[in-house]
């Protein structure tokens, strides 16, 4: 086996080509210039020949290249003598080329081929043998939009955010820490080229508790250090480095707010700082929070100086702010070029921006930019479609929605969830629709068929299924399929990559992904109760009762009847199992409206569940660590499924059931809980990185005291839900395990929302709601199991 890089491959990714390689191959891969290749080759040789050289050119013509599109390559294989020869070449990306880009993704792409899958960001597929192909390949493609990357939200404790922020195993200063997981980014690397993304972004924190390191040289060397590692795989880097926006621990351009000028040096002067890691493209955010901002005068000051400066400065660096998908909040004295005589939306402010600053028109959870969303004030999001499509042509626009959200909604309850990537999919259709159909731009751009400039998607961790989401959100950018397909056509075609993958039974696997999506849309974003959608979504939708409920979410619950403009609930609102008890709770009836959509659920989830179990035989033995990630996924949905579902019957014949009537449905609820916490026990041990480091209660740089799979580890809000069944606790802050205002709102209590809430909630049942426990919480907590 011969591996032969042509231009612009560089060392590292030739290495890493190699390893996989000979992992199939089983014995080592020789890599040789091409001219010391030999000449007289055997039959049973394989020459696996990546970028411009004379070997790839026996297959692949420069004119054949020459007619592709920017970062598009041609995969082919033929004969070099008696061997076999497998040849990929492509274009570099347009922008900031770092290599020949297009050469990478058509090496992957023959890597896929040869039947290698990069499903899971940290743990390619490798196929049991490597052997010539059975048949020719010739494969060739171009993406549709320029830019397309992932953001990784290290905001959240995921499964690269020490490594991402500096920070080794152990902490900051642990640098032989920090160093061991750099293997993790190159796994990922290689994933984002294989599956056709030009780019990776990151959120930079900061904290008072660990300011020095935040700020110091050291932390700069590694941010320099992660950006050649993604230059060397021929991306992009990116970083979102806000402005003023203090939630979460962020990183601050501005620290210190005063007189304008000096308001603006700092901004150019932290600019310059993160420059030095040599970024390609930098992200803000707008206001002081997602619910809180400051004159929109000195916020759009602040914007234009982050455009101009990156321009000017440093050569023409790309520069995006975010349009959050918040409600609320209006722009006093800046026109809505869209509704005369009314004031902008907050959050599209910057439509007055400078031209040289792009937007990312963002959207939250798993909603599609057609579909019902009561989440954030919002009933849907098609006001963020127009905006997207008639600021095309006016500035760069990149389409930024989620393939997870985290914050108790999806992936830490844990849920299933393909109807995350069902719905990224439908909205780049409605996009392209758009564009194709003439109908982007406003004013003199309007009708010019002008396109975005791509995608940036938002992603929250991987486990339980959720690089599924992220495999078709990715490729989605590059061919979001045939415009003529139907829904389900375009999603299984979408699906390719993990049918392969599933061998024999991949048909089986794609289809049943497909009737999950549907039943999901149809149960958690439809509310459809036998294929009849309720006459109002709200508190009638599968999604507010499967997922979880934290402090937050109560909290800001409390919040919508009191006068605390600055918070919005930022999930479906739901009737909750505490409301039930209170006759006059003024939510949907249960018995007619609620009790036959948690029936479904039950029902539904449940025969899935059963299918994946059934094909379980039928995989592959290479594939059975993915498909098990599914399966096990979709059995912790169908059990949530039953546990929700037994504590309302359960809290519903408070009244007026004799209690040795209810307490069976109590008692299945606690099954479904039990056989849940036996499934988890069991995927840890199959996590991609160590189970404690992402389900480990910790310090870490995030404002959570806990990593991201905690929750599930602990099931965290399934407890929760049993403890509200149960004891119908009427403080909003029970079990509470974040503090809320230092999430939503930054170090320190700095807003009048959060002055409210201190005094209306310092009483204390256990914990305050604005502290998190002082030690890990275990469960069940209080004895619960005692009761009734």
């Amino acid at each position: 086996m011969y591996l032969v890089p042509g231009e612009g491959i560089s060392q590292r990714a030739t290495a890493r080509l190699a390893s996989l390689l000979e992992a199939a191959h089983g014995a080592p891969v020789k890599v040789t210039h091409e001219a010391d290749l030999p000449e007289d080759l055997a039959s049973d040789a394989l020459v696996l020949a990546v970028g411009k050289s004379r070997v790839t050119r026996v297959v692949i013509a420069d004119a054949d290249v020459a007619a592709l599109d920017a970062e598009g390559y041609i995969a082919r294989s033929g004969k070099l003598g008696a061997a076999t020869l497998l040849a990929a070449d492509g274009r570099p990306a347009k922008a900031h080329p770092h290599g020949n880009l297009g050469a990478m993704h058509g090496a992957y792409a023959m890597l896929e081929e040869l039947g290698y899958a990069f499903l899971h960001p940290l743990a390619p597929t490798t196929p049991p043998a490597l052997t010539p192909p059975a048949a020719p390949i010739d494969r060739s493609s171009s993406p549709r939009w320029d830019e397309r990357a992932v953001h990784l939200h290290t905001m959240h404790p995921t499964e690269l955010t020490e490594l991402l922020q500096g920070w080794g195993k152990t902490g900051p200063n642990d640098a032989a820490g920090w160093e061991a997981m750099l293997p993790e980014w190159e796994r990922f690397l290689e994933w984002a080229v294989a599956n056709g993304q030009n780019g990776v972004e990151w959120f930079l924190l900061w904290a008072e508790s660990w300011k020095e390191f935040a700020d110091s040289g050291t932390r700069l060397d590694r941010l320099a250090r992660l950006v050649q590692i993604v230059h060397e795989y021929g991306l992009d880097a990116g970083l979102d480095a806000p402005i003023a926006f203090a939630q979460q621990h962020s990183y601050r351009l501005l620290r210190q707010q005063g007189e304008l000028p000096s308001e603006l040096s700092q901004i150019r002067t932290n600019l310059d700082w993160i420059m030095q890691a040599h970024f390609d493209f930098i992200g803000v955010e707008s206001g002081t929070s997602e619910f809180t901002h400051p004159d929109p005068a000195r916020m759009l000051a602040w914007m234009n100086e982050v455009a101009k400066h990156l321009d000017e400065k440093h050569a023409g660096t790309r520069a995006y702010i975010k349009v959050h998908a918040s409600t609320g909040q209006v722009a006093d004295g800046y026109a809505d070029p869209d509704a005369p005589g009314q004031f902008i939306n907050y959050n599209m402010l910057p439509h007055h921006a400078d031209p040289r600053l792009g937007v990312l028109p963002h959207t939250v959870q798993h909603y599609g930019l057609d579909d019902p969303a009561p989440t954030y004030g919002n009933t849907d999001f098609g006001y963020v479609r127009d905006f997207l499509r008639k600021e095309i042509g006016t500035r760069p626009v990149v389409w930024y929605p989620e393939t997870a959200y985290w914050v108790s909604f999806d992936v830490d309850v844990p849920l299933f969830l393909p109807i995350y990537a069902e719905r990224r999919l439908s909205d780049l259709r409605l996009i392209r629709s758009d564009e194709d159909g003439g109908r982007t731009g406003r004013g003199a751009n309007a009708g010019k068929g002008k396109r975005m400039q791509g995608q940036l998607f938002f992603s929250s961790g991987w486990e339980w299924g959720y690089w599924l989401n992220d495999v078709i959100a990715a490729r989605a950018a590059w061919d979001p399929g045939s415009p003529t397909a139907s829904p389900t056509d375009a999603f299984k075609t979408a699906l390719e990559p993990v049918r392969r993958a599933m061998g024999p039974a991949g048909a089986a696997v794609v289809q049943w992904i497909v009737d999950v999506s549907e039943a999901e849309q149809a149960l958690l974003i439809d509310g459809k109760v036998g294929g009849k959608s309720p006459a109002d979504i709200v508190m009638r939708n599968g999604q507010a009762y499967l997922q979880g409920w934290e402090t937050w979410d109560d909290v800001s619950k409390l919040a919508q009847n009191l006068p605390v403009g600055a918070v919005q609930m930022t999930q479906p609102d739901k009737l909750g199992l505490v409301d039930m008890r209170n006759p006059l709770h003024g939510g949907p009836g249960y018995t007619a409206e609620v009790d036959p959509l948690l029936a479904e659920m039950e029902t539904r989830f449940a025969d899935l569940s059963a299918r994946a179990e059934r094909l379980k035989p039928q995989i592959p033995a290479h594939a059975r660590d993915l498909f098990d990630d599914l399966a096990d996924a979709m059995r912790m949905t169908a059990l949530r499924a039953a546990q929700v579902h037994g504590l309302y019957q359960y809290v519903d014949g408070y009244w007026d059931t004799p209690q040795a009537q209810r307490l069976p449905k109590l008692a299945a609820a606690r099954t479904a809980l039990d056989q849940a916490a036996t499934i988890v026990r069991e995927r840890e041990k199959r996590y991609r990185v160590p189970a404690d480091r992402i389900a480990g209660w910790r310090e870490n740089p995030t404002a959570y005291e806990y990593n991201y799979l905690w929750t599930v580890r602990s099931l965290h809000y399934w407890w929760r839900d049993e403890g509200k069944a149960v004891d119908a606790p009427i403080f909003p802050c029970y079990m509470n395990v974040i503090n809320p205002v230092d999430v939503a709102f930054g170090e320190g209590i700095g807003t009048d929302a959060a002055r409210l809430f201190g005094d209306l909630l310092s009483s204390d049942q256990s914990r305050g709601c604005l502290a998190e426990p002082t030690a890990e919480p275990k469960y069940p907590a209080d004895n619960l199991r005692a009761r009734p």
